[in-house]
């Protein structure tokens, strides 16, 4: 004779409880990754920037006036993720030069660092004021 056959499993009201459970962590934690993302973007950004005034430098050394944009090393042999997000500017004057990282993004600061090695950050959102 057959016994009885015992289903077991999680109920539909379990599963639920788990997907809400799990969709509330998610709600809760993107906001925080993203902006741990971001920190360490504009981190990166800066040390670009660092580089990129080296290389500057460097340049001046050699031909006896700045660089252009051109000129420098892009910004995606320096750094992939800087690259999507920022474009780099270059303003050079007789006395000196800025170089400035602009963004689209309303999330990330413009960065800026002129040739005294002053630097400049705008909010997030804004531009960089550079004197």
């Amino acid at each position: 004779m057959r016994g009885q056959l015992s289903w077991q499993g999680f109920t539909l009201i379990e599963l639920m409880f788990v997907l809400a459970i799990a969709s509330i962590l998610t709600v809760v934690a993107l906001p925080s990754w993203r902006s741990f993302q971001d920190q360490s973007l504009v981190r990166d950004a800066r040390a670009v920037l660092q580089r990129l005034d080296l290389k500057q430098r460097q340049f001046w050394l050699r031909h006896r006036h700045y660089a252009t944009a051109d000129e420098l090393p892009s910004l995606a042999s320096l750094s992939d993720g800087v690259a999507r997000f920022y474009r780099l500017r270059v303003s050079a004057v007789t006395g000196g030069y800025t170089l400035q990282l602009a963004t689209d993004t309303d999330r990330l600061p413009e960065l800026a660092l002129n040739h005294q090695g002053v630097w400049f950050e705008s909010s997030p959102g804004s531009a960089v004021d550079v004197p």
